[in-house]
């Protein structure tokens, strides 16, 4: 009975040191979402050439939910099956930034999306 106690406590406390300091995926909290602006295609010197164009972004925020400042954090969504990304260069702990990706041109008014990847570096 005593080892497994001993076990017992041994196990939790490698669960939460775990948690601490090697598990990185839940450093950074992404909440994004779409934004789609209708853009005209057609040429000043020509008739419109074909169906309307949309430009879609992701705009959301990004949070740094550990106790450790990262850096160069550069979030990757896939819109309409195109892969687009936006880029921060320092969070502290604790901080929320606005992020806002490139924009992307789609035929759709409602192209789908979805967070691709989040790579980031520990500041020292």
């Amino acid at each position: 009975m005593k080892t497994f106690i001993i076990l017992l406590i041994l196990g939790t406390a490698g669960y939460f040191g775990y948690q601490e300091y090697l598990d990185l995926s839940r450093t950074v909290e992404i909440t994004g979402n779409i934004q789609v602006s209708q853009q005209g295609n057609f040429n000043i010197n020509a008739p419109q050439l074909g169906g309307d164009l949309y430009m879609a972004t992701i705009r959301g925020t990004a949070k740094n939910t550990s106790n450790k400042p990262i850096k160069n954090i550069l979030i990757k969504y896939k819109v309409a099956g195109i892969s687009t990304s936006a880029m921060i260069f320092d969070l502290g702990p604790q901080q929320q930034l606005d992020f806002t990706t490139k924009g992307v041109k789609t035929p759709g008014k409602h192209p789908s999306f979805y967070l691709e990847n989040v790579l980031f570096e520990e500041s020292d």
